[in-house]
């Protein structure tokens, strides 16, 4: 049987329902405020912006759209060709503030230093490995002027979830959207999660059915999500090796304080 394809690395339902979805963490909860977030994060450092983990360019976009130049990284070619196609569709002022780049965020180089780097909506956890951390945030203060800042979005980790045989049946709805071109509906399951607590990695298998106004299927696809998690103190001791201080923490985009279970939202300035 053929392999399950891993997320964003082909042209699948996933892909093309992103913008749509976009809105929605794991469970099917909103995660509100974040592009706010990064504009005002811009608008205290200045520019010029890396959005490592770009994607479709949601995050690049938006900050483009009020001013700033932003360069979007992302290894996935199909998720480039969505922003890519946004790109040539924007005003011509808006268009010229975007770079778009393929490469990976664990080793890059953009021959030119920034004053923020944004690794949004859990990218940081598709990155399976200490070493694979290390080097990401080796090169992010690599290309971060004096001063720099560096914000990154992950979940911080709920231990009932991290064990070997996570408790709750499956499937387990992982949220809806309408395709805004064809107004067909598009739901996500996870059909089955396994996890790996001494590598700290989770592993769930995504079902997303479309279906048509009249309710009939018009495709059904799988695809794999590979993320590793990252506790609190574990998350600020690799900033540290890398030559970060942390500057702030919250548990929302909102400015909350910490709290178990949520968002783990960090702001580090590059020493």
């Amino acid at each position: 049987m053929p392999s399950t394809p891993r997320f964003y690395s082909e042209r699948t339902l996933l892909v093309e329902a992103y913008d749509a979805l976009h809105a929605t963490d794991m469970s099917g909860k909103p995660i509100e405020g974040d592009a706010v977030f990064y504009r005002e994060l811009a608008e205290e450092q200045g520019g010029p912006i890396v959005d490592l983990g770009c994607g479709t360019g949601r995050i690049a976009f938006f900050l483009a759209e009020v001013g700033f130049e932003v360069v979007g990284l992302d290894r996935s070619e199909p998720m480039l060709a969505i922003a890519e196609s946004k790109r040539r569709a924007a005003p011509r002022e808006i268009a010229s503030r975007v770079k778009l780049v393929a490469g990976d965020m664990a080793d890059f180089e953009l021959v030119r230093r920034f004053r923020l780097v944004v690794i949004a909506f859990r990218s940081f956890a598709n990155l399976l490995t200490v070493a694979a951390q290390r080097s990401c945030l080796a090169a992010v203060r690599r290309h971060l002027e004096p001063g720099g800042v560096l914000t990154i979005d992950l979940f911080d980790p709920r231990l009932d979830l991290c064990v070997p045989d996570p408790p709750g049946e499956y499937p387990q709805p992982r949220g809806e959207a309408t395709l805004p071109d064809s107004g067909n509906r598009v739901e996500v399951v996870a059909t089955e999660r396994r996890n790996d607590p001494l590598r700290q990695v989770l592993t769930e298998v995504w079902r997303l059915t479309e279906r048509s106004p009249d309710g009939g299927i018009v495709r059904q696809e799988n695809e794999e999500l590979v993320l590793r998690w990252t506790y609190r103190y574990e998350l600020h001791h690799l900033l540290e090796l890398a030559g970060f201080e942390l500057v702030a923490e919250y548990s929302d985009f909102a400015k909350s304080p910490s709290a178990y279970g949520r968002e783990l939202i960090v702001v580090a300035r590059a020493r």
